[in-house]
Order: C-alpha cells, then sequence, then structure tokens
C-alpha cells in the first residue's frame, strides 16, 4: 500500500494532481514544440521576419532568469500559489500573443511567457515530489517526461494543420479548454501545505539571493558534476533547431520531410525516457546509466562532424537518433538525482537550479550556434564535437556512483561519500 506523504491527501487526489500537471505541461509543451512554426508564420504576417531571431533569444532568457528564482519563489509564497498564478500568467500571455497586432508586441508577450513558464517549470517537479510516493517519484516523472516527448512529437504536426487549414492563432487558443480543466484539478485537489514564514528582512534582494543557496547546492560536489553534465548535454540539444534547416539547404528537403527528419529522435527520446524512471527507482542514478547518456552524445556529435564530408539522410537520422538516446536520460535523471541525492530543503532549490542551467545553457548554445552558423550549417553541427568531447570527460573522470543505500531517501551527497 502507498504511503502518502501528506495526510491531507488520498490516492484519489494524487491522481487529479498529476493529471492537471500532465495537462499543464502538454499545453507548455505544445507550445514549446510549435514556436518555430506559429512564430514564423506570426512574424511573416507581421512583415518583421527579423524579429524571430531576437526571439529565440529573449524567451530562453527570460526562462532562465525565472528558473533560477522559482524554487525560493515558491517557498515563499507556496507552491501551489505561485504555480496557479505563474501558469495562468503564462497562458494570458500566450493568448496576447495571439492577439497582438504587430511583431512587436507579438515579441514583448512571447518574451513575458518565457518567464512564467520559468516560474512554475520546476515547481512541477517540487509538487511531484510533494504529493507522491518516494519510491514512485522516478516513474511518475518519467511518465510526464514521457507525455512531454509524445506532445513534442504531435504538437508541431497539429499546430501546422491548424495554422494552414485554420490561422495560427486558432492553433494558440485552441489550448484554452486544457489550461482550465488542468487549473482546476490543481486549484481543487492541491493542498497549500508548504509556504514558509519570512521577516521582512528575508525579503531584501541580498537575503532573497542568499536564500537561492546556490552556493550550498555547488558545495556538493555530485550536485555540480551533474549540473556541468546538463548544461554541456543542453548545449548539445540546441543543434535539434538546426537540423530543418540543414535539410532544407543541404539536401533540398520540403518543410514536411525536413520537420519528420527529428521524428526518430523524438521516438528513441520518448522510450528511454520511459526505461530511466523504472531504471532509477531500481538502481539510483549509477554510473553506467550516466555513461550511457554521455556516450550517446559523444557518437551523436561524432556524426555530426562527418556531415562536413558527407551530406545525405542517412547520417542526419544516425546523429539526431543517437542524441535522442541519451536525451531521454537527460529529461530525468539530473531532477532526481535533486530529488533522490540532495536532502529534503534542498530539493526545490535544486530542481529550480537545473532548470536555470539548462535555460542558460540554451542561450549560450545559441548564441555560439549563431557565429558558427556563417561558415554553414553543416560546420555549425560539427563544432558539437568539443561539447561531446567535454561532456564524455567529465562523466567518466569525474562522475562519482551516489552509494546505492540512500538511493530515494533524501540523504546529501557528503554522507553517500564516507
Amino acid at each position: 500500500m502507498e504511503v502518502l506523504k501528506n495526510k491531507q491527501l488520498t490516492s484519489r487526489s494524487v491522481t487529479y494532481i498529476f493529471a492537471g500537471l500532465i495537462l499543464i505541461n502538454i499545453c507548455a509543451n505544445y507550445i514549446s514544440g510549435s514556436t518555430g512554426i506559429y512564430a514564423a508564420t506570426a512574424f511573416r504576417e507581421y512583415d518583421r521576419i527579423d524579429l524571430l531571431s531576437i526571439l529565440f533569444v529573449i524567451e530562453p532568457l527570460t526562462r532562465s532568469a525565472a528558473l533560477l528564482i522559482s524554487g525560493s519563489a515558491g517557498e515563499y509564497f507556496g507552491r501551489k500559489k505561485l504555480y496557479l498564478w505563474s501558469v495562468g500568467a503564462y497562458a494570458l500571455s500566450i493568448f496576447l500573443c495571439a492577439l497582438s497586432p504587430d511583431g512587436f508586441l507579438f515579441l514583448i508577450a512571447q518574451g513575458a511567457s518565457g518567464f512564467f513558464w520559468g516560474l512554475f517549470f520546476s515547481n512541477v517537479f517540487s509538487i511531484l515530489n510533494d504529493v507522491v510516493p518516494e519510491k514512485e517519484y522516478p516513474v511518475r516523472l518519467a511518465t510526464l517526461q514521457t507525455v512531454n516527448f509524445s506532445v513534442l512529437i504531435i504538437g508541431p504536426i497539429i499546430c501546422g494543420l491548424l495554422t494552414e487549414y485554420w490561422n495560427w492563432r486558432m492553433s494558440l487558443f485552441a489550448l484554452c479548454p486544457l489550461f482550465a480543466a488542468g487549473l482546476a484539478l490543481i486549484w481543487f485537489f492541491l493542498p497549500d501545505f508548504n509556504q514558509r514564514k519570512f521577516s521582512e528582512a528575508q525579503y531584501a534582494p541580498q537575503n532573497i539571493l542568499k536564500d537561492l543557496q546556490i552556493s550550498v547546492l555547488l558545495k556538493h560536489r555530485g550536485f555540480l558534476i551533474v549540473s556541468l553534465i546538463t548544461f554541456v548535454f543542453t548545449c548539445i540539444t540546441c543543434s535539434g533547431k538546426y537540423i530543418p534547416l540543414y535539410a532544407q539547404t543541404a539536401l533540398n528537403s520540403s518543410a514536411t520531410i525536413s520537420a519528420l527528419i527529428l521524428l526518430p529522435c523524438n521516438l528513441l527520446g520518448m522510450l528511454t525516457v520511459g526505461l530511466s524512471g523504472w531504471y532509477i527507482k531500481k538502481k539510483g542514478c549509477s554510473k553506467r546509466f550516466m555513461l550511457v547518456m554521455a556516450g550517446a552524445g559523444f557518437m551523436g556529435t561524432l556524426v555530426y562532424a562527418g556531415m562536413i564530408f558527407v551530406t545525405n539522410y542517412s547520417i542526419v537520422i544516425l546523429s539526431t537518433a543517437t542524441i535522442g538516446i541519451g536525451l531521454g536520460i537527460y529529461q530525468v535523471a539530473p531532477f532526481a538525482y535533486a530529488q533522490a541525492y540532495m536532502g529534503e530543503q534542498l530539493i526545490a532549490k535544486g530542481t529550480a537550479f537545473i532548470g536555470f542551467i539548462q535555460g542558460a545553457a540554451s542561450v549560450l548554445g545559441g548564441v555560439v550556434f549563431s557565429l558558427a552558423i556563417g561558415k554553414g550549417v553543416a560546420f555549425a553541427l560539427a563544432t558539437t564535437f568539443i561539447y561531446g568531447v567535454v561532456l564524455l570527460w567529465i562523466t567518466v573522470f569525474h562522475y562519482k556512483e551516489p552509494a546505492k543505500l540512500n538511493v530515494l531517501h533524501h540523504e546529501p551527497y557528503e554522507r553517500q561519500e564516507q
């Protein structure tokens, strides 16, 4: 029989809460996976296609800023309250995008959506930790990430169809029922049981920054290494945005074919993200497990390097599909590590920091690609081999396998090394 963490919860209410989180994540991942479709269409309609590249920098920047403070904000205001308000503001900003009369207002609204997305994203993992039995956390997390991958596969297709046969604005308004249902489930079934009390002095900027406890997090050597691994792998994943462009320019693919090239990558990612949850539940974040992720990233970038010399569909699919194997692990392992090994008081801040690392790496990866693409898309993709080498080196020589006895029992990393 499952032992629930809070007496205000029942198994039924946990199911409804989890369903609410899934519905909101469906909306968020639909938007994330379809931005290139509806945003490009919108900017062409506004005759401001020059703003598209700015959007791909502003949105990750605002998201990263919010991710850094989201864990502490959830403790200041209560995770339920922060989640409801930030998701509501996120939905409103997306609908303002759909109503925008010009490209500049669209850009501002989309940038704001990134900030609100960052506020609620990492709190999803903290809410899961609050309501789900400890041993079920990796499995529930893997289920959530599997849904995310499914939406990333299907979402752009649905958005494209709605945009083509209706218009891009309706491709966003179509999310209204899902947002409403998800918010209602969280509102009615999630207790507001984890708000901390703070004095006025603690709200001073210097104390808020101190409460983020970044220095405390990074003193845990294991968490520091996992953060570095996450950062480097995120830089590799930035390549996915440029694969359709490579297919259209180097292989003369149609827009439809260029979108489908990433299908094997996403399918393998969806498969491995599900398996990752079950593996971590049984074995924890073992070194062998992390090496699979690093090895997949390294081999995928090695094949990328070959694109300078070989141009065909096989090499593109092989490289992205190989990275997809590691991508599934990457979606689960860092957050599961923070939940399992960092101690109860650091879980929220740890997951928030991992999210921030992913956002910051996305910005850096995007900037590097923008600089390298001047020498061709193939050259820009080949530069990721450097990330692959660094990723493998960090994992092989610096990642230490946590003590198995402490898996999923919230023990600090230092205690595991004794």
